[in-house]
C-alpha cells in the first residue's frame, strides 16, 4: 500500500501517541506479505489513522519492537511496515537494540542452556578473563563472543539476533554487529 511521506509521519506521530506494549520476541519476518501467527494479539487501528490513510479502515495492527505493523485480519497478513515514531527505519534499529527487553522465558532458555555448556566446558581464556565486561559497553574483540544452539533459538526466538557470553555465573547477552553488551543476568 503506498503512502506518500506526509501521510507516513502523520501515522507516525499518531502512533506515537499510543500508549501501546510492543512485542521484542516474535518468529515472523517483519515484512509485507508475510503471514503472521493466529496468535498474536492485533488491535484495531484508532479512527485518526484511517482518516489519514482511508484505504486502512478495517485493518488492525500490532506493535513489534521499533515499528508498527499493519495487519489485513482476515488472512493475518503483513501491508504496511512503519517506523514507530517519526523518521526513518534505517535509523531506528541501533537505539532499539539498548532497549530490548527479554522475558522470563527468554531467561530461563538461556539459563539452562549456559548451565548445560558451563559443566561441559571451562570458559574463557586467561587473556579474555582479566577483561572486565559491563552492560551497555562495547565487548573487546580479545573476548569470544558465542553463538546458541538451535535449540536455543527455537526456544526463544528473540534471541536469534544475539550471541552471549557466560562467566562468573553471570550471562551477557550481545549485539554481535556492535559487540554491545545488551543484558545480563545470572
Amino acid at each position: 500500500m503506498n503512502i506518500n511521506d506526509q501521510q507516513r509521519t502523520r501515522l507516525s506521530q499518531s502512533f506515537a501517541r499510543l500508549n501501546v506494549q510492543p512485542l521484542n520476541n516474535v518468529n515472523f519476518s517483519v515484512s509485507v506479505g508475510t503471514a503472521i501467527p493466529r496468535d498474536v494479539r492485533l488491535q484495531t487501528l484508532p479512527s485518526d489513522i484511517v482518516e489519514i490513510v482511508p484505504q486502512y479502515r478495517g485493518y488492525s495492527f500490532v506493535a513489534v519492537r521499533d515499528e508498527i505493523v499493519i495487519v489485513d485480519p482476515a488472512t493475518y497478513q503483513i501491508v504496511t511496515v512503519l517506523p514507530r515514531s517519526g523518521g526513518s527505519t534505517a535509523t531506528a534499529p541501533a537505539s532499539s537494540r539498548s532497549k530490548v527487553t527479554f522475558t522470563d522465558r527468554d531467561r530461563d532458555v538461556v539459563r539452562r542452556h549456559t548451565r548445560a555448556s558451563t559443566e561441559r566446558r571451562t570458559i574463557g581464556s586467561s587473556a579474555s578473563s582479566r577483561v572486565e565486561i559491563r552492560r551497555g559497553e562495547r565487548v573487546p574483540d580479545t573476548v569470544e563472543i558465542e553463538e546458541f544452539p538451535e535449540t536455543v533459538y527455537r526456544e526463544a526466538p528473540a534471541l536469534r539476533e544475539y550471541r552471549y557470553i557466560h562467566r562468573d555465573n553471570r550471562t551477557y547477552i550481545v549485539e554481535p554487529g556492535e559487540r554491545r553488551v545488551i543484558e545480563d543476568f545470572d
